[in-house]
């Protein structure tokens, strides 16, 4: 069975991508949890946003390729 070896800068690119992933959807979750701040107002949903914000970002850092 052969065995396929991955060149350095395929997989410096495939982190490369994933950085700018987290990157984004980083950036448009606070965006959007910013946003819900200042049209609604602190309340539970507003912490309830944050965390969920905390976690999905956790959770992209956590999970690379």
């Amino acid at each position: 069975m052969a065995r396929t070896v991955r060149h350095p800068r395929s997989s410096s690119r495939a982190v490369a991508r994933h950085n700018r992933q987290v990157a984004e959807v980083t950036g448009v979750l606070l965006l959007a949890v910013s946003l819900y701040t200042v049209t609604i107002g602190p309340n539970g949903w507003l912490w309830f946003g944050w965390a969920v914000l905390l976690l999905v970002c956790v959770a992209l850092f956590v999970v690379h390729p």
